[in-house]
This record gives structure tokens, C-alpha cells and sequence, in this order.
């Protein structure tokens, strides 16, 4: 259920690269590999030929996807490095919405520009003044609203990539008596991801629209978890209610901050 959460924390790591790549040894890769349609099909498709053969090989064969799920030769170790810094912008802007600062959103809107493209950047808090103005809002006010739609936007483009949705019709175990009288009942509505990043993403849109559900450190107020893993997912797994903090350095620190110093100040007063 914290997969993305795990999959964007690799930006942070000492060593990026060497965390990606042990990473994959553990998940698998991200799916980006576009499958290739057999020859013989490209001709009986041209021909027009829509036997049953035919439709149940693409059934079963799964070509609807473009992509195949369990990875394949064209996936590159930049590709993945790529994809763990865009899920970590999602997840640290995402989190700079969450908290209402506005520092924090200047931040990760602004703070990753490059030295040499100042002038861009200027152009950039340009827009967002003007837009707030436009918008009846203050400066800071409108920082906090564009660091969350940058955040949605992305994760959106992702989805409509590797993911969609899917109309699940349950009529139980194929070889066992069907439970239940036919009925509309019996289809749910669902979503299914083409490869781990579309599944990832899911995880990470139902972060964005489950915020009553988040579970955030106490010290930095990063998400720790969430619930439920999947959108449309029967089981609603909640954070553990121990589980209050990143690591044991925000758990340290937390206490030397709330605890350990303000009594150290009132002895000393």
C-alpha cells in the first residue's frame, strides 16, 4: 500500500542510482516497454480477418495494452531515474499543499531552477502574482493553490498513460456454481493500471482524494501511509497508530523539541 511512498523517497537517498537499482531487484521494473504485435496478426488484421482465433489470442495475450507490465528490453536505467525524481516533485509538492505553508510551496515551485535560468524564475513569480490578482488572492495564497495543481496535473497525465478504468464483472470461481442470481449487482466499477508505474500513480491519486485517511509524521509532516492501497479496493487498510513518525530521527526529534527543551527552558527561567 506505500509503494509510491517508497518509490519517490529513492530520490532522497544518498546514493539515488544505487537505491533505484535495488530497488528494481526487489519490485521489478516500471513497465515502460512497448510490446510488439506478431507479425502474422499485422497481416490478418490488414486482411480483415477477425476470427475467433484471432480475438481469443489478443484476449488472452493481453494486446489491448500497449505496454507490457512486466517490463521488457527498452527500459533504461534513466528512464527509472527520471521517473523516481517526477514522483518525488509529486509527492513533495503534494505535501507542501497539504501543509499549508507557503514557504514550502515557494519552494518547491521555485527553489529547484538552476543558478543560470534566474530569469526564468523571475518570470515564474511574476505569474504567480499576476494570477493572484486575477484570482482575488495574495501571493502566498496563490503558491500554496498552484503547488497542489501542479502536483494533480502531473499525476493526471500519468494516469491517462497507465492507467484506466476498468468495469469488473464478478461471477465468482469458473469452476464452481455461480453465487448469487444474475443481476447488475454482479459489475463494479474499477481501475486497472497497464504496468507498476500506472499502479504506483493509483496509489498516489487516491493519496490526493483520501486526505481525511493520510497518516503524516508528527515532527515534519510528511505522509507516512495511507488508506485504502487501490481506488475501489474492498479492503481499508489504516495507518498503525503507532506509526506516528518518518524514522526514529523525527521520533528523536520531536521529543527534543516538544519535550526535552521546553523543560530545559522553564528550569532555566
Amino acid at each position: 500500500p506505500s509503494l509510491f511512498l517508497e518509490f519517490a523517497r529513492l530520490a532522497e537517498q544518498r546514493d539515488p542510482p544505487e537505491a533505484s537499482k535495488d530497488w528494481i531487484s526487489r519490485r521489478g521494473l516500471l513497465g515502460l516497454h512497448k510490446r510488439e504485435r506478431p507479425k502474422s496478426d499485422e497481416r490478418a488484421l490488414e486482411a480483415g480477418e477477425t476470427s475467433f482465433r484471432h480475438e481469443r489470442w489478443w484476449f488472452e495475450n493481453d494486446e489491448y495494452t500497449e505496454y507490457m507490465h512486466e517490463g521488457g528490453s527498452s527500459e533504461r536505467a534513466f528512464d527509472l531515474q527520471r521517473e523516481v525524481i517526477g514522483a518525488n516533485h509529486v509527492l513533495t509538492q503534494w505535501e507542501a499543499f497539504l501543509s499549508g505553508e507557503p514557504e514550502r510551496a515557494e519552494h518547491e515551485l521555485l527553489d529547484h531552477f538552476p543558478q543560470h535560468h534566474s530569469e526564468l524564475k523571475q518570470r515564474y513569480i511574476s505569474f504567480f502574482r499576476s494570477r493572484a490578482r486575477f484570482l482575488g488572492l495574495t501571493y502566498k495564497e496563490s503558491l500554496l493553490y498552484h503547488v497542489g495543481f501542479v502536483a494533480c496535473l502531473r499525476v493526471q497525465e500519468v494516469l491517462e498513460a497507465f492507467a484506466y478504468p476498468y468495469l469488473a464483472f464478478d461471477y465468482g470461481n469458473p469452476y464452481a456454481p455461480l453465487h448469487g442470481t444474475p443481476g447488475p449487482g454482479l459489475a463494479a466499477g474499477s481501475w486497472r493500471p497497464r504496468n507498476l508505474l500506472g499502479a504506483m500513480y493509483l496509489q498516489m491519486y487516491q493519496v490526493m482524494i483520501s486526505s481525511d485517511k493520510l497518516s503524516q509524521c508528527r515532527y515534519c509532516g510528511r505522509i507516512i501511509s495511507y488508506a485504502p492501497p487501490i481506488p475501489g479496493s474492498a479492503t481499508s487498510r489504516k495507518p498503525r497508530k503507532d506509526k506516528e513518525f518518518c524514522d526514529s530521527r523525527c521520533r528523536q526529534n520531536y521529543h527534543y523539541h516538544n519535550r526535552i527543551k521546553p523543560r530545559r527552558q522553564s528550569e532555566g527561567g
